[in-house]
């Protein structure tokens, strides 16, 4: 109940300062990436989780972590054709370096960076590690402003409907929402729902339009597929590629199911054991099954056209939502 009301009250700097980062970035410079681990940090600025990512599995896209990338795989297969791409200064970015003996597999023609001199690249495409300078991602710039928009996605009023099982026309063990608005259709759905091993979830809406699903709870799993106008993906396919899931409120998110759509988790760590495409930012990011690289191309809500604050209250607004995601981090680690 008090996150509920702590979610609330950011709305106001939400509606204020705006959801989306244009049009262009949908996440800022993460929206380049496959996997994304921000980390997560206190009021002041101590480190509560490290943001790691630990998957042996196949990315096919690219791979940033504020801490460290601690396992070797296979990393860039598919870059070809990602929308947001050229704002990446790096394919792979581990900011504290690797652990040694590790080894990674750079399939695309981009560069790694990772400081210091343990753990070893193949670079299948002609790039090269970088060990000093920027790594094109300023960390603290992007984990509070995700930080600001989890929090304000989750505010938003249904648009859709969860109709749940047993329609007609459907197959029926579907969990259904459905949404008709051909720009953008929002749902709030339980993590029981979410879970439910039994009723795969069916999001039924316009084709091209940005569906927002806000799941709440705090530990949360993916209990079988996701379906998309009773349609399941795979691999690199960009069907689903409108699709954002928003975890405000989740300490652990584990994608059991196949699963075609972006997640944004900025307080929780990301496992999973099953395939996944899409853009996955987390604050960790654990074991999971082989991710594709499909960027989350949906347009998130734009700032309302009322009058913009004065700058001082905008910067008031701005330090009470930082103290707020603060606050939740607090109470995620307690």
């Amino acid at each position: 109940m008090l996150i509920k009301k702590l979610l609330l009250l950011t709305v106001a700097f939400s509606l204020s300062a705006g959801i989306s980062h244009a049009s262009s970035l949908p996440f800022g410079i993460a929206s380049a990436y496959n996997l994304v681990a921000l980390g997560t940090v206190d009021a002041n600025g101590h480190t509560l989780i490290a943001g790691n990512i630990s998957t042996n599995a196949d990315v096919t896209g690219r791979v940033a972590a504020a801490n460290q990338i601690t396992v070797g795989t296979t990393i860039g297969s598919s870059l070809n054709s990602d929308p947001f791409g050229s704002a990446a200064m790096y394919d792979f970015v581990s900011t504290n370096g690797l652990n040694s003996g590790e080894q990674f597999n750079l399939n695309s023609h981009g560069n790694a960076y990772a400081p210091g001199s343990n753990g070893h690249f193949n670079f299948n495409g002609g790039g090269h590690r970088v060990t000093s300078g920027p790594s094109g991602i300023d960390f603290d710039a992007l984990r509070t402003s995700l930080d600001s928009e989890t929090l304000a996605l989750a505010t938003l009023t249904s648009t859709g409907v969860v109709l749940g099982t047993n329609q007609p026309g459907v197959n029926p063990s579907f969990y259904v929402l459905k949404g008709t608005d051909p720009s953008l259709n929002i749902f709030n759905i339980t993590a029981a729902a979410f879970a439910d091993t039994n009723h795969p979830i069916d999001i039924q809406a316009p084709a091209g339009s940005t569906i927002i699903v806000n799941v709440g709870g705090t530990n949360v799993t993916l209990g079988t597929g996701l379906y998309y106008n009773q349609n399941q993906t795979s691999g690199d396919s960009s069907a689903d590629a409108n699709i954002l899931f928003n975890f405000a409120t989740a300490q652990t998110v584990a994608i059991d199911g196949q699963f075609n759509a972006s997640i944004l988790a900025p307080f929780a760590i990301l496992s999973g054991n099953s395939q996944m495409a899409g853009n996955f930012i987390a604050a960790q990011i654990g074991h999971t099954g082989e991710v594709h690289n499909v960027e989350f191309t949906g347009t998130l809500p734009a700032v309302p056209s009322a009058a913009a604050p004065e700058p001082s209250s905008l910067a008031l607004m701005g330090t009470g939502i930082l103290s707020l995601a603060g606050f939740v981090r607090r109470r995620m680690t307690a």
